[in-house]
This record gives C-alpha cells, sequence and structure tokens, in this order.
C-alpha cells in the first residue's frame, strides 16, 4: 500500500512539473523548413498524402540534435513530413528527473499526435517515430499513451539504441517496447557493461550491428558507440546497404552458422515479417554499410 501511494505521489508530481507549451515541434518538407506548428494551429504546409516522420532527440539535446539535420535532409528528400520534437525543457535536467517525467512528456505528445490525425484526417498508422537513447523510450510512452488515449496506434517506432541505465531490467510498461506500435524496431550499438544503450531485445525486429556493444568499429570515447544507432539509421534512410542476417548470437553469427539465415536491413525500408534478431558487420567511418 505504501509503495503504490509513493509512486502515486511521484507520478502526480512529474505531471505537474510538465505542461503542453513545454514541448516544441518544427516541421520540415518540400515546402518548408524550420517552420514551428502547434497542437491547435499546424499551419497549411503539412502534406497530407506523404508519410509523417517524428524526430525524438534524447537527454541534454534539443531540436539542435546532432542527427536531426541527416534524418531530416534524407527524408525530405523521399518527399514526407518531418517533425522535430523539441522536448529541451525537460532533457536538460538531471538524467534522473528527465526519466520520471517521460510517461507525462509522452501524454502531451500523443495528443499532439491525436489531434493532428484529426484534425488533418491523418491514419496513426502512417505516423513513424524515430527516438536515440531516452527519446526511443519517450516514443514508447507516446505510443502507451495513444492507444490508452484513443485507442489508436502508432504506424512504427524506431528505437535508436534506447537508454539502457533506469531501463533494465523493468517492466515493458515502464519502457520502450513492441507492443506500443504496429511495427518497432531497434538498433543496439552501446549495449553491455558500461554501455549506455540497453542490452535487450525490446522490437520485433532488432538490429546489433558489430554485436552491438560498446566498441564499435572507429570509436574510442564515449558516447561514440551510443551516437552509431542515429548515423547508421540516416545512412539507411536512403541506402538498401545494411544487410543483416537473421542469429541467435553474435557468436554463432562470425562463426558463419547464420549466413543462409533470412536478411533484413537497417534503415526505412525495415522488412517487418521477418522479426527477430539480426547482426551485420559495419565500417569504421562513413558510409557504414557493407552491403
Amino acid at each position: 500500500m505504501k509503495v503504490a501511494l509513493i509512486l502515486a505521489v511521484c507520478i502526480a508530481g512529474a505531471y505537474s512539473q510538465v505542461s503542453e507549451g513545454d514541448i516544441q515541434y518544427f516541421l520540415w518538407n518540400s515546402r518548408t523548413t524550420n517552420e514551428r506548428i502547434f497542437p491547435n494551429n499546424f499551419g497549411n504546409n503539412i502534406i497530407n498524402n506523404a508519410p509523417i516522420k517524428f524526430l525524438v532527440h534524447g537527454w541534454t539535446e534539443s531540436i539542435n540534435s546532432f542527427w536531426y539535420a541527416g534524418a531530416r535532409n534524407n527524408y525530405v528528400r523521399l518527399g514526407a513530413n518531418v517533425i522535430g520534437v523539441d522536448w529541451s525543457r525537460h532533457s536538460q535536467l538531471t538524467y534522473a528527473t528527465s526519466v520520471a517525467r517521460l510517461n507525462a512528456i509522452g501524454s502531451f505528445i500523443a495528443r499532439f499526435v491525436s489531434s493532428l490525425s484529426t484534425t488533418r484526417g491523418i491514419p496513426t498508422n502512417r505516423i513513424h517515430f524515430i527516438g536515440h537513447s531516452l527519446g526511443a523510450h519517450l516514443s514508447g510512452f507516446t505510443g502507451k499513451n495513444l492507444l490508452q488515449q484513443s485507442g489508436q496506434r502508432l504506424g512504427r517506432i524506431t528505437g535508436l539504441d534506447p537508454a539502457g541505465p533506469s531501463f533494465s531490467g523493468i517492466a515493458n510498461s515502464g519502457r520502450l517496447w513492441h507492443t506500443d506500435a504496429d511495427r518497432v524496431d531497434t538498433i543496439l550499438t552501446d549495449s553491455g557493461l558500461g554501455g549506455l544503450g540497453i542490452s535487450a531485445s525490446l522490437g520485433h525486429v532488432n538490429f546489433w550491428p558489430n554485436g552491438g556493444t560498446s566498441s564499435q568499429p572507429g570509436c574510442f570515447v564515449v558516447p561514440c558507440s551510443h551516437n552509431r544507432a542515429p548515423l547508421f539509421f540516416n545512412e539507411g534512410i536512403l541506402s538498401d546497404n545494411f544487410v543483416s542476417r537473421r542469429c541467435s548470437s553474435w557468436t554463432n553469427f562470425r562463426l558463419g552458422l547464420c549466413r543462409l539465415n533470412p536478411q533484413n536491413r537497417i534503415g526505412e525500408n525495415v522488412n517487418f515479417s521477418v522479426t527477430g534478431d539480426f547482426f551485420l558487420t559495419t565500417n569504421s567511418n562513413s558510409p557504414f554499410a557493407q552491403g
């Protein structure tokens, strides 16, 4: 009883510290660049019949996140709407505080998505969230809240090295999970002891480049390996060269025991009819894909 009460107080406290205006949204597409849009005023530049891609940054970051430009430029080339989320009002706080507020922030983002869907006639199953680190779990909380609020699911969530600290070994209701969208894929690049990423398969399709550990080729300092996941994904938006094989482990993959198994590809064109864990090797520098 006491534990439940404490938990309820903590949740209420987190919600009281988050408001709708704390979260900002910026639109890019073939019509506009860096246009701020609002929950009840989406402007006139969203292309209704084009895909919707939400970018969600991680801890300590903002709309100027290191991977946003690459993702939005590649997606705009494909004709998509890109909505960059800025939740820096809360991502710039202590890690524990940012983690505690994710569900509340996700609730407001879910309301934004629901309003966008209703106002512009865009089905939520055409909406794709791409989140890095804490942003991966925030995308998951957005999906959970959207389902709870409206009974609708996001079409896809891509988790780019979802954060490990505070999320390892907990209930799936408290982190990104494959039920948060119709399709969930993850790229894990900094798992293992001392890594910043989680060591768990959270999606329908999970990619483990170079074994997924915190020693990605060409990385020698923190957080290089953690930040490789979004760089791999950005390249994979336009490239189908991140060929991977389904396998039970990195060891078996390196021994060649999985070379006849089904393939999949990191990036925009993930094949969700082939699920499981997939392994591949990459180059040390861009272009990272080996084909």
